[in-house]
């Protein structure tokens, strides 16, 4: 086998190639978004689903923390919900819903079209105007697996697996940009890259609805369980800091004996 070689890479390719590849990149990932927020048909929230949502993060919050309220507030708060809240008649789950909702579907074509066109026009345009071009150099050996992963576009098996071509620099950006992205944006944006060509393969299925008067019921039982039962997190509260005043006083105390 012949020995790997090293090449020297002429500056202009920084100018003409890399930096621009790294600009194009990051105004599609900037466009995308905001075309995906243009594109979204903006509907009314279900404020049924909404409090009942509610309710549930409410008692999920007062079981897994109520051990921080004391016993007469924790049973204050149980006996309002099991006597209020968690007694609201729910309307029964229907599984047929959401497969008959048009925006549904309409939702899921618009996600694919935002994912798909931009990365294919990507593609295009790196593969005709920045093909063949070799742009960087890692400063750190990479194994001869890499090769394929690193030097996508250029069939040159001697040269060394640490040189990066436009077209592997691409996805590398793609897979990389979402900080930048959300520096840029100031909010959170969807991830980009690998993560958005999996999803051109493998959309995401609608979620199931929630049978709201099950959940209830399970909270309510919970909460009726966790009731007679709760001990309160700060009851010897004082005990403990007295406690741990005198073992600093004592400490001290002998501290200065010893001087």
């Amino acid at each position: 086998m012949a020995a790997e070689q090293n090449i020297l890479l002429d500056p202009s390719i920084r100018d003409w190639v890399l930096l621009p590849l790294i600009v194009i990149v990051l105004f599609m990932g900037v466009l995308r978004h905001y075309a995906g927020i243009l594109m979204n048909s903006s509907s009314r929230p279900d404020m049924v689903r909404i409090c009942n949502v509610n309710i549930q993060n409410y008692g999920r919050l007062l079981l897994s923390g109520g051990a921080v309220l004391s016993p007469e507030s924790f049973k204050h708060r149980a006996e309002h919900m099991l006597n209020g809240m968690l007694k609201k008649k729910v309307d029964p789950v229907n599984p047929m819903e959401m497969m008959n909702d048009p925006n549904l579907m309409s939702g899921l074509l618009k996600n694919q079209f935002m994912m798909m066109v931009p990365n294919i026009g990507m593609m295009m345009l790196v593969s005709y105007f920045f093909s063949g071009f070799v742009v960087a150099k890692f400063p750190f050996p990479l194994s001869h697996r890499f090769r394929e992963m690193m030097q996508r576009g250029l069939e040159i098996d001697v040269l060394n697996c640490n040189y990066v071509t436009s077209l592997s620099l691409y996805f590398l950006i793609m897979s990389g940009n979402q900080g930048l992205l959300e520096l840029l944006l100031g909010e959170d944006v969807e991830a980009e890259g690998t993560n958005a060509m999996i999803m051109q393969q493998m959309p995401q299925a609608p979620a199931q609805p929630v049978d709201f008067a099950k959940v209830f019921k399970q909270i309510a039982d919970e909460l009726e369980f966790v009731k007679g039962r709760h001990r309160w997190a700060y009851g010897n509260a004082a005990d403990v800091l007295l406690k741990k005043w005198r073992s600093q006083k004592r400490a001290k105390s002998a501290a200065v004996k010893r001087r």
